[in-house]
């Protein structure tokens, strides 16, 4: 009897929880890319890990200075070093920004984040504060950073999308990306970077595109063989008319992966005559309600996760523009897609057919 009731209790809060905003809950966890690979990182030998990235023969660091100043960093700026291991660049960069700007050390490994602690406080650097990150989000704050410096370390981010969101919110509006990563050319490479970095120059730079970055340009140097450096900077990767620039078959991919959630902004009339079998029922009229309500962000938050790409279509590709709006007020990585209902089943996007509210 107590067990009936308790459910019972169970199906009616998730009911209200649901029903004011016509959707289920989604799932907000996709898989890792790479299972395991930080594990050397989380009790390392920080002796043995200074030995090995702060030596002669290891090719960033024969081109530190260069590197740094490829970034373009100024007296003030604030810049963060995502996955600074052991803290070479975090020091090369504090004496560029200078006391009036601030180097942010982002590192998973606690023993990491202690040595950049201590040898910062030992040679004075009073502005660089080291920051313990997690497996899905750089924990800086929004609009915080100029910079946002990534050497070394994109291939070892197991969430890729949820951990470039997070740079991306961290990043002021006008802030840049700079990625140096190690070349992965099959014939060239060594097996070890062939076994230890999953992707190339081309597809990381396509997913940090895809992420929410514009790329501007490659810098090269006459000694770095092994290694190459990107420079993005934010952008919202949107047409003149307000739509994604997303292809239909990227959307289809994001969505099979999890890192991506589709939403219906028609009406409840519209959905129950025909609906995508992916998508979610999410009312533009009940967007309105919400719009301009800073309260209603938690309420959102239950039915809407913000470590997702969401994209939205309608029946034409209009409503959806005003949804991207008043989403965008909330925080959400929004993508209006142009094409609407019929042109989605048109382009191989299963269909429920018509239904009650789901």
């Amino acid at each position: 009897m107590k067990r009936s009731l308790i459910r019972r209790a169970l199906i009616v809060f998730v009911v209200a929880m649901t029903s004011g905003l016509g959707i289920r809950p989604a799932s907000s966890q996709e898989k890792s890319v790479r299972p395991g690979i930080n594990k050397p990182f989380r009790k390392p030998d920080v002796k043995k890990f200074v030995e090995r990235f702060e030596r002669e023969g290891r090719e960033v660091y024969d081109l530190r200075h260069k590197i740094v100043e490829a970034c373009g960093v100024r007296a003030g700026m604030a810049v963060a070093d995502i996955g600074a291991g052991t803290g070479l660049f975090t020091r090369l960069f504090a004496k560029k920004v200078g006391p009036t700007g601030r180097v942010y050390a982002v590192d998973i490994s606690q023993q990491f984040i202690d040595h950049i602690r201590e040898t910062c406080r030992e040679s004075g650097m009073s502005n660089v504060q080291a920051v313990l990150c997690t497996a899905t989000s750089c924990q800086l704050p929004e609009n915080s950073i100029d910079l946002a410096f990534i050497c070394d370390t994109y291939h070892h981010f197991e969430y890729p999308y949820k951990t470039m969101r997070s740079v991306y919110r961290a990043l002021k509006p006008d802030g840049q990306l700079v990625l140096v990563e190690f070349k992965r050319e099959k014939g060239k490479s060594s097996d070890w970077i062939l076994k230890h970095v999953r992707a190339g120059k081309e597809t990381f730079r396509k997913e940090i595109e895809l992420w929410g970055f514009e790329f501007i340009d490659e810098k090269t140097f006459p000694a770095m063989k092994k290694s190459y450096f990107l420079r993005f900077r934010k952008s919202d990767r949107l047409t003149a008319a307000g739509h994604t620039q997303d292809s239909l078959d990227t959307v289809k991919r994001l969505l099979a992966d999890g890192t991506a959630i589709l939403i219906d902004v028609r009406e409840q009339n519209e959905w129950s005559a025909g609906h995508l079998a992916d998508a979610k029922l999410f009312p533009l009229s009940r967007l309105r309600d919400l719009a301009g309500r800073p309260e209603a962000a938690d309420r959102l938050a239950k039915q809407l996760p913000k470590d997702k790409i969401i994209y939205c279509h309608c029946r034409s590709g209009r409503r959806v523009l005003v949804a991207a709006e008043i989403l965008r007020g909330f925080g959400y990585d929004i993508r209006p897609l142009s094409a609407g209902y019929a042109d989605l089943r048109r382009a191989g996007f299963a269909d429920a057919g018509p239904s009650e509210n789901r």
